[in-house]
C-alpha cells in the first residue's frame, strides 16, 4: 500500500478511500495511518494529504447512501451487510434513524465493522441526504486528523498507532453516547414540566 500510495500519490489515496467506502475491502484505517507515515517521510504533504483523505471519505459514504436510497434492498443483501446486519439489528438501527438519525450516522463512522451496512440502511431508511452528508463530513471531520497525525507521529509502529486509533474511536463514541444520553434527558425534563404546567396554565 506504501508503495501505491508513493507512486500514484493523492490520486491514489482518494481513489482507495472512496472505493472503501463503496465496501471495497480496503482498510480505511490502515491506508489514513498510511498516509501520515508517508507525509512523515515527505512522500507526501500533510496539508494536501488532510483534505484529500477527508474528501475521499465523505464521497465514499455519499456515493454509498445515495446509491442505497435507490438499490437498497441489493446492497443489503450483499455479503458486508448480511454478515452485520441481523433481523434484531436492522430493527434498532431503524429505530434510531427514525429519532435520531444525525447521531446514528455520527456513531456509525466510528464503527468499522458495521459502517457499510448502517450507511446502506440509512438510505433505505428515508434518511434526508443533507442530514446524513453534514453528519459524516463532520464527524470525519474530527476522525481523519487523528487517524492521519497518529500516522504521521508514529510513523514506524503503525501497529501501535491502529491500536491507537481503535481507543480514539471507543472514545468517540462514549462521548457521542453520553451527549445522546443528555439531549434525552433533557428533553423528558422539560416535557414533564411543561405537562406539568398545562393544568394549571390557564385561569379556570
Amino acid at each position: 500500500m506504501q508503495a501505491f500510495f508513493a507512486r500514484f500519490g493523492y490520486v491514489a489515496v482518494f481513489a482507495a478511500l472512496a472505493a472503501a467506502g463503496l465496501g471495497v475491502p480496503i482498510p480505511e484505517e490502515l491506508t489514513q495511518l498510511t498516509v501520515g507515515a508517508l507525509s512523515h517521510e515527505a512522500i507526501l504533504d500533510l496539508r494536501i494529504a488532510l483534505p484529500v483523505v477527508w474528501v475521499g471519505i465523505v464521497c465514499g459514504d455519499t456515493i454509498l447512501f445515495m446509491v442505497a436510497r435507490r438499490h437498497g434492498q441489493w446492497l443489503l443483501r450483499t455479503r458486508p451487510a448480511r454478515r452485520v446486519l441481523t433481523a434484531n439489528r436492522v430493527a434498532m438501527l431503524q429505530r434510531h434513524f427514525a429519532r435520531h438519525a444525525f447521531w446514528t450516522i455520527v456513531a456509525a463512522r466510528h464503527t468499522g465493522g458495521v459502517r457499510f451496512a448502517a450507511f446502506a440502511l440509512a438510505g433505505v431508511s428515508g434518511v434526508r441526504p443533507l442530514t446524513f452528508i453534514v453528519a459524516d463530513a463532520l464527524s470525519a471531520l474530527v476522525s481523519v486528523p487523528l487517524v492521519v497525525g497518529a500516522g504521521y507521529l508514529f510513523w514506524h509502529h503503525l501497529s501501535e498507532a491502529r491500536r491507537g486509533v481503535r481507543i480514539v474511536e471507543l472514545a468517540i463514541l462514549v462521548a457521542v453516547a453520553v451527549g445522546v444520553g443528555v439531549a434525552l434527558l433533557v428533553r423528558k425534563v422539560r416535557a414533564r414540566r411543561a405537562a406539568a404546567r398545562v393544568p394549571g396554565g390557564r385561569p379556570g
